[in-house]
């Protein structure tokens, strides 16, 4: 008797801790349908602001805000060393020192030497060379009054990549580096992380590279075909 009374008091022990437990409400639920019904995944401190998802392929899209400007410079003791074929460009240089190297103002081109420049302007042309060269340049007038064109410096100029497009007749650069036969990868691993990068459209990206906080028009600028994977133009200036 004593033993059937241990087993019944077992019974209603189980019995009565069944009753307590609590109804498991996702039992029958698939994980998934759990994730969807989730609002918000903890995936640490850091806030993600650019909406790029190519170029965070390449670097930290966490150091971009959301108009994808970082705080990544080149710095002030930076300096542009930019070869294209024989030549080394200065940067800023006045037009009539690109001569003395055999480059001109090319035809075409709305301004010429005696045109007059209102101060703070800015004035873009082409220059070319007896080897059919042509390249993009910038005039700045810094002044605080109008001057001639030849008392302007050239700050900017801008290559275009025709390495792809002209396998056989193609002039080799290097802008600090970069050369025209680069991937994407190759470009952020000699100059690093971009101040700023801009999509155009999805095969026309570009990386700015600021040398200080203070004047973002100064620096390198690399164009990108992430489609095809290659630089397409580099632009650099220094401001005077």
């Amino acid at each position: 008797m004593r033993r059937i009374g241990y087993l019944l008091l077992a019974v209603i022990m189980i019995i009565s801790v069944c009753a307590c437990s609590p109804v498991d409400d996702n039992y029958g639920v698939s994980s998934e349908a759990l994730l969807d019904e989730t609002e918000h995944i903890d995936v640490g401190d850091t806030k993600i602001m650019s909406s790029d998802r190519v170029m965070s392929k390449y670097f930290d899209i966490s150091l971009f805000d959301e108009e994808n400007y970082s705080d990544v410079y080149l710095g002030k003791k930076f300096e542009i060393n930019a070869v294209f074929g024989d030549f080394n460009f200065e940067v800023p240089v006045k037009i009539d020192r690109l001569e003395e190297q055999g480059w001109r103002l090319a035809e075409g081109n709305e301004y010429d030497k005696n045109s007059l420049v209102f101060a703070y302007e800015t004035i873009d042309a082409t220059i070319t060379n007896d080897l059919g060269h042509i390249i993009a340049i910038q005039f700045y007038n810094s002044s605080r009054s109008s001057v001639k064109l030849s008392e302007c410096y050239v700050v900017k100029y801008k290559i275009e990549n025709y390495f792809y497009k002209n396998i056989e007749n193609w002039t080799e650069f290097n802008i600090n580096g970069i050369t025209n036969t680069m991937a994407i990868t190759d470009v952020i691993n000699t100059l690093g992380t971009p101040s700023h990068f801009y999509k155009v459209a999805d095969n026309n990206y570009y990386l700015d590279y600021f040398i200080t906080k203070k004047d973002r028009r100064n620096g390198i600028t690399v164009y990108l075909d992430p489609v095809e994977d290659l630089v397409t133009a580099v632009e650099f200036s220094y401001y005077k």
